[in-house]
């Protein structure tokens, strides 16, 4: 290095730098350009995006930037009154900033203004892409072509339990028309933000997941305006709902210009209490039909029992015409049935009584003749009897003879006379030595008396 060469600080450039920027850039400019990153920091109001522009996916340039408090305040409050959401990542904006250069912090831009409407328009742009995607890709109506469920009963709502919306559907659908029975069953989501898209696809993840346990599927959001809507005209988020297997109603609170999901979805209605009369609407024209149909139905009847009551009033004077005529010819030939009898009665009363007169001897010889018999019988039967008695008579008394003498020969006196002796322990006979024990007192009975001793030794028989 020559000594005429300079040397240069790293701050003498940064300065140099400084200087050439302000002098250059002494005014701001209008940026189009995407927000990476927000970075905003609550406590102290400022805000320090991280700025890129992108083609075909690839970064071409970034850049920090800074959004004073004060600033970020007012640029927040057009972007909800204009475009109806905040300022988020991922967002088009058109930016008004001044560039600047610090030797210590590099270079950044400072945001003074952001141009809503176009941010505005850059939205209303990717709309319409999407849109024309979804029917570029054939998916636009095929859950709005789905068949409307006679009966919505079961119903699985996407919503926030603690939100007003989701409060007035269920005062509605589960209290003030309890008696329909409708089946509710909630699965929680976010709905406003750039958060809304995952959560509510997760939610309908979960719902296909069980769809054969509900007839109809319905996201409902309840107040805040159209504020955060943005999420409904998200790509991934409509094709979910316009391919859903089962018909989805929208009720998310605005009225003018429908989001992707309303317009994919099988039905849109503004508000959530306008979701819940829609599927009150299906019970109660299907109630009103039975009802008709029941009125039909009583009137047939009522018209079929009179005109089967004229007949039958019919058939009944044509049965009694009919009877009335069948007696009428029975009495005439009961009549001469009557005469007929009247006549032939003599002649054929004396046939009946010579015929019984005949029967009558007949009779009467028969039962002589079978008394005579019964009596011959009676005998034989009775001669029969008195010898078969006296001969079991003679044989029961020999019986009892022997059984007497037997007896007699048995006595407890006899067998005492012949030497035999009776012994008791107290009142009770001893049959064996195994009811003896020494010391024991013995009654020993003769046939002339009785006599007491005491065991002393008791000897078993080993035969026995």
């Amino acid at each position: 290095m020559s000594s005429k060469t300079s040397v240069f600080t790293l701050l003498d450039i940064g300065r140099s730098l400084q200087r050439m920027v302000s002098a250059h850039y002494h005014k701001p400019y209008w940026i189009k350009t995407e927000i990476a990153k927000l970075n905003y920091y609550d406590k102290s109001g400022h805000c320090y995006p991280d700025l890129v522009e992108k083609q075909n996916g690839q970064i071409l340039a970034q850049m920090r930037a800074t959004i004073w408090a004060d600033n970020y305040q007012n640029i927040s409050k057009q972007f909800l009154n204009l475009a109806k959401k905040p300022l988020s990542e991922g967002m088009t904006v058109l930016i008004l900033a001044k560039v600047n250069y610090h030797p210590n912090y590099g270079f950044s831009l400072n945001i003074i203004d952001i141009d809503a409407s176009f941010t505005l328009g850059e939205m209303a742009r990717e709309k319409q892409e999407s849109l024309k995607r979804l029917k570029s890709e054939g998916i636009y109506d095929l859950n709005r072509s789905m068949s409307s469920p006679k009966l919505p009963q079961r119903i699985a709502v996407i919503s926030v339990q603690t939100s007003k919306g989701y409060q007035d559907f269920i005062n509605i659908i589960s209290k003030t028309y309890a008696h329909f029975n409708f089946e509710i069953e909630l699965f929680p989501a976010l709905l406003q933000g750039d958060k809304a898209i995952t959560s509510i696809a997760k939610a309908l993840e979960s719902i296909e997941n069980t769809k054969d346990d509900f007839d109809v599927v319905t996201i409902i959001r309840g107040g805040g305006g159209d504020v955060g809507l943005s999420c409904y005209d998200s790509f991934i988020l409509a094709s979910k709902v316009a391919r859903f297997p089962l018909p989805v109603v929208t009720g998310i609170g605005h009225s003018t210009n429908e989001t992707l999901v309303e317009l994919v979805a099988f039905k849109n209605k503004i508000t959530p209490t306008d979701v819940a009369y829609y599927f009150i609407a299906a019970f109660q024209n299907c109630f009103d039909e039975l009802k008709a149909l029941t009125n039909h139905f009583e009137t047939k009847v009522d018209g079929m029992l009179k005109e089967k009551n004229q007949e039958l009033l019919n058939l009944h004077k044509e049965f009694k015409t009919q009877v009335n005529t069948l007696l009428k010819t029975h009495d005439y030939e009961l009549k001469a049935q009557k005469q007929r009898i009247k006549s032939n009665l003599p002649s054929l009363v004396l046939s009946r009584l010579d015929g019984l007169e005949q029967l009558k001897y007949r009779m009467d010889w028969l039962v002589k003749n079978k008394l005579h018999n019964q009596e011959d019988q009676l005998l034989l039967y009775f001669k029969s009897i008195q010898r078969e008695a006296k001969s079991t008579t003679k044989q029961q008394h020999q019986e009892l003879d022997y059984l007497s003498k037997s007896l007699d020969l048995l006595s407890p006196e006899r067998l005492l006379k012949r030497g035999y002796t009776l012994n008791l322990l107290g009142d009770k006979i001893i049959t064996s030595t195994t009811k003896l024990k020494t010391g024991d007192r013995l009654k020993t009975i003769f046939a002339d008396g009785y006599a007491e001793s005491d065991v002393v030794k008791i000897q078993t028989d080993e035969k026995n």
